[in-house]
């Protein structure tokens, strides 16, 4: 199983995320003491998180079809941390692929709770939708998320990246910024091998649009934003993905939903109705 049962079970314990986020004492004799979560894409590349819960070091790597061993690309620990790795489209579209994989696993969930460390804001980013992703995973966790007016943006994680800092982490040539390996030039990131993994991911979720089910009318529907009537047309049409008809169902998470309505319409942005907190695994 690409994430262990120990880590699922753990993942609903409000001590092991205290832990995870840094704030609380490490445990000095955690059970277990090593775990490693792996995100499949397709064509064996993969997401590889390895916790070492016992020294509170937390490693991203990327496994290619080549690469026996994941190849580093950040780490976060208490002292010499190297933790911007990804960039948060980067991290939705692999939320995406792994919940269409894996129902187990909605999205946004437990791999963007997980992954988030190694994704800081930048300049690029939309904070507010950056908000309701990660605050719908939090939530579905039932981890406490900040007040909306509570700086830096989450307490927990990510780090707010300045723009001079992102520079060189968006791949523009710069001075350098502290706390990556991902910086124009740098001879270690697996720039290419990540493109390729972010490449087969947004094939993965395109080939949603081939179904027999994915019909013009769940298109269309899609694009006007309807729920309730995109669900309905779905089920007529012979879908029986659970990822995807769970998301659309009530009570509904907004952030769950917003993404398969649209993947639906085609990658054709719908603001969704934002009526209520989530609730639908808070």
């Amino acid at each position: 199983m690409p994430v262990p049962d120990a880590l699922r079970t753990l993942s609903h314990d409000p001590a092991f995320w205290a832990d995870y986020f840094f704030r609380a004492p490490a445990d000095p004799d955690p059970d277990p003491a090593e775990l490693r979560a792996t995100f499949p894409i397709a064509g064996g590349y993969a997401l590889v998180l390895d916790l070492d819960r016992q020294y509170g070091t937390y490693a991203l790597g990327l496994r290619t079809p080549v690469s026996p061993e994941p190849i580093p690309m950040a780490w976060d620990d208490r002292s010499r941390w190297h933790p911007h790795g990804l960039l948060w489209p980067e991290l939705d579209l692999v939320g995406r692929v792994v919940a269409l994989d894996d129902p187990s696993l909605p999205h946004p969930g437990l791999p963007v709770a997980l992954l988030c460390r190694f994704a800081p804001i930048t300049p690029e980013d939309d904070a507010a939708a950056v908000r309701d992703l990660l605050g719908t995973a939090l939530r579905s966790l039932r981890v406490p998320v900040p007040p909306d007016e509570q700086e830096p943006l989450f307490a927990y994680s990510p780090r707010v990246l300045t723009e001079d800092q992102v520079t060189d982490y968006l791949g523009v040539p710069g001075e350098g910024v502290a706390g990556t390996l991902r910086y124009a030039g740098s001879d270690v990131f697996p720039f290419d091998g990540l493109a390729e993994l972010v490449r087969l991911a947004r094939l993965r979720v395109a080939r949603l649009a081939a179904e027999p089910w994915c019909t013009e009318r769940v298109r269309a529907l899609a694009r006007v934003g309807d729920r309730a009537a995109l669900l309905d047309a779905l089920e007529s049409a012979g879908c029986d993905h659970p990822t995807l008809l769970d998301a659309l169902a009530d009570p509904v998470a907004p952030a769950e939903a917003a993404w398969v309505v649209d993947v639906l319409a085609g990658g054709v942005p719908v603001p969704l109705p934002r009526d209520g907190s989530d609730q639908k695994r808070g």
